[in-house]
C-alpha cells in the first residue's frame, strides 16, 4: 500500500449504505470537501442533515446497477452481501473501492487520522487491527499534548 493524501473534492464520490460505518466515513468524506452520493433505503440522522443541507446527496432506495456512473471512490458500507457483492461486481477498472466488509477486496483502505489546524497524523495497520491504530494514535494525541501543555510542578 502506498499512503497518499487525495484532494477528493474534485472527485465523484458514492458511498452505498446509510448506517454507523456509512456515517463514520461521510463525516470526513465531507469534512475533506467532497460532496458524496449516498446510496441506501434508510440512513441515520446525521446522513438526513447532510443531504437536507446540501453536503451530500441522497439516493434514497436500495443500490442499483449504474448506480456507480463516474464515479471515482466507492464506499462499500452495508451488511448485505448481495449488495456489496453486487457493487464489487459493478465497479470498473478505473473506479477505486473501498470495501468496509472486507478489507481484501479493497483497492485502497483508510488510515486512523487526528487532524490539528496546522497538522494531521495518520497510523495504518494495513486494515488488519483498526483498533490498534485508533490506540496508537490515541497515544501520539496523549504525548503531542504532553509536549504542548506541560504540566506546572
Amino acid at each position: 500500500m502506498y499512503p497518499m493524501m487525495v484532494d477528493i473534492s474534485k472527485r465523484k464520490v458514492v458511498v452505498v449504505g446509510g448506517g454507523k460505518i456509512a456515517t463514520r466515513k461521510l463525516k470526513e468524506l465531507i469534512l475533506c470537501g467532497a460532496k458524496p452520493t449516498i446510496i441506501a433505503p434508510a440512513v441515520s440522522p446525521e446522513i438526513q442533515e447532510w443531504a437536507a443541507s446540501g453536503k451530500a446527496i441522497l439516493v434514497g432506495r436500495a443500490y442499483q446497477t449504474g448506480d456507480l456512473s463516474g464515479a471515482n471512490f466507492i464506499f462499500i458500507c452495508t451488511d448485505h452481501p448481495a449488495t456489496n457483492k453486487a457493487v464489487r461486481s459493478d465497479a470498473g477498472p478505473h473506479q477505486l473501492l473501498n470495501d468496509t466488509t472486507d478489507h481484501s477486496n479493497s483497492d485502497f483502505i483508510n488510515l486512523a487520522t487526528l487532524r490539528q489546524d496546522d497538522y494531521l497524523v495518520a497510523v495504518s495497520t494495513y486494515g488488519n487491527d483498526p483498533r490498534k491504530a485508533k490506540q496508537i494514535l490515541h497515544e501520539i494525541a496523549e504525548k503531542i499534548a504532553e509536549n504542548t501543555n506541560p504540566t506546572q510542578a
